[in-house]
This record gives structure tokens, C-alpha cells and sequence, in this order.
């Protein structure tokens, strides 16, 4: 697969190349904040993009697991595979909980299915069968990046079970972000519910799913500058597309907010960004 340019692509809501602007503003401030909705834009990305990966490498290798293996030796004897060249690896086979989940991308890294690059590793400590209501996935990292972007702290999902038929989890975030272009620390500390809409018919596969997320997040950008998000819409991701689809984010610093818009749902490159009454369209292409 490709390699999406990771800075461009996943930092759609605010967009670094093509631009078409209805509107224009030179006020440095006006800057400054969609630089900051940018960040957060990015950091957001990156951990559903990581979620969608480990739900899906993990419960592959879960639904492999070797059956042969005596009642006696499950809680002592775990295994390995190599599933698209991500090592994976499980401490405990069968039912037996809770379990850690190693997923080894290499340092050569392994593209994922939205098109980004995965190095390192990812360790799940996971409580019981993700279908378990109130089961949860802790992650950490050990060397980790996206397309070099290196990925440090920790995260927990907890699966909420079913409501009108959509199962959802609540995703608690502690993001450290080293941007690879410039050395940037973005941190984004955020809690969201993120419920499936969408299984395409294959409920034991993840990456080509839909989604909906609510919720908010506080952080601080590259700058140093603090900020809050709120989700007036939700998010709307859809199956391996890169960016989201539909959704409203606001994203707030120093008692002025900037407004980003992803559209109606259509699977493209475009959203609005809107500071201060000033609104710009964006077009962003691979």
C-alpha cells in the first residue's frame, strides 16, 4: 500500500497543503489557533488510527489461538503469530484472562490499513473477551511511532456493551506526540465515547468499520499553548478512509475558538475551518 504523507492527510480538519479560502484573515492569532486545532487534529488521528489497528491485529490473533493447548498448560503457555507482519504475541491462550498482548511492528514498521506507517511496539494488558460489557484494553508503548511521529503514554478502552443495537467503548487518552518534521511535543488528554455504526458485515474484522465519536479533550500544543475540544457533532470515520468524513470540532485557546467542520459525509479531502467569522474551505490531496 502507498504511504499517505501522514502530516497532510491526517491533519485534514486544518489542512497544510491545497487550500481553497473563501475567506482570508492575516491576524497572527487567528493563525496561532487553527495551528493549534491542527495539532490537535493530528493527535486525535493518530490514536484512532492506532485503536483500529490493535482491535484488529489483536482479535485476530485472539480468534487463532491454538485449541489443542491442555487446561493444564492455558495459564502458563501463551503463543505467537505473524499476521501481516506484525508480530503478535500472548502470554495466556484460551480463556484464560487477563492476558498481555504484545503487537511488534519492527523497525521497519508495517503499514497499517489507512496507509501510515507503524514502528515499534504496542502492549495491551486486556481484562476479558471485548465483547464482555466492562471489559477494557490498557495500552502502552515501547518505541512507538506513525510515520516517525513518536507515540508515548497510555491509554484505556472500555467496552460500554449495546445500545439500540450499536455496541460503543469509552476511549480514555494520555497522548505524547513528537512530531518527526520538527521535534513538536504535542500532549492531548481526552476522554471519548466511540460507538460503531457500521460492522460492513463483518463483525470479527475492525479496520472496515464506522464510527461515531463524542467527548472532549484539554491539551497543549507545539507552541506550548493550552487548549480545550468539544465534539459539537460527532466525528464520523468510515472503514480505511484516512480523515473523517463528517463532524463538528471546536477547539478553544486564550478565549477564542476556532470551528472545524468535515462535511456531510462524503469520502473526500475537504472541510471548513471557521476563526473569528472568517471561514476557509479546504482541499487537501495525497
Amino acid at each position: 500500500m502507498k504511504k499517505v504523507n501522514f502530516l497532510a492527510i491526517l491533519a485534514i480538519s486544518i489542512g497544510l497543503t491545497t487550500l481553497s479560502t473563501s475567506c482570508t484573515s492575516n491576524d497572527p492569532s487567528d493563525e496561532a489557533l487553527t495551528t493549534t486545532a491542527q495539532d490537535e487534529a493530528q493527535v486525535s488521528s493518530i490514536s484512532d488510527d492506532v485503536i483500529t489497528n490493535v482491535d484488529n491485529y489483536s482479535n485476530l490473533a485472539l480468534s487463532s489461538s491454538a485449541a489443542t493447548i491442555s487446561a493444564s498448560d492455558m495459564q502458563k503457555v501463551g503463543f505467537n503469530r505473524n499476521i501481516d507482519g506484525v508480530i503478535i504475541t500472548i502470554d495466556k491462550s484460551g480463556d484464560v484472562y487477563p492476558k498481555t498482548i504484545t503487537l511488534d511492528f519492527g523497525t521497519a514498521g508495517v503499514t497499517g490499513k489507512r496507509g501510515n506507517v507503524f514502528k515499534g511496539k504496542i502492549i495491551l494488558v486486556v481484562s476479558d473477551h471485548m465483547d464482555t460489557k466492562g471489559s477494557t484494553r490498557t495500552y502502552s508503548f515501547e518505541n512507538f511511532s506513525v510515520n516517525d511521529n513518536v507515540v508515548k503514554g497510555n491509554k484505556t478502552v472500555s467496552y460500554n456493551g449495546e445500545n439500540n443495537g450499536l455496541k460503543s467503548w469509552t476511549v480514555v487518552v494520555n497522548d505524547t506526540i513528537v512530531k518527526a518534521a520538527n521535534g513538536g511535543i504535542l500532549v492531548s488528554n481526552s476522554t471519548r465515547i466511540r460507538t460503531r455504526t457500521n460492522d460492513n458485515g463483518t463483525p470479527k474484522i475492525y479496520f472496515d468499520d464506522s464510527y461515531a465519536i463524542e467527548g472532549s479533550a484539554t491539551g497543549i500544543n507545539a507552541k506550548g499553548v493550552a487548549y480545550s475540544v468539544a465534539i459539537t457533532k460527532p466525528l464520523v470515520t468510515v472503514g480505511v478512509w484516512p480523515v473523517f468524513v463528517e463532524g463538528v470540532m471546536v477547539v478553544t485557546t486564550e478565549k477564542r475558538s476556532v470551528i472545524t467542520d468535515y462535511g456531510d459525509g462524503t469520502r473526500d479531502y475537504k472541510a471548513t475551518v471557521t476563526v473569528n467569522g472568517v471561514t476557509k474551505t479546504i482541499n487537501l490531496r495525497k
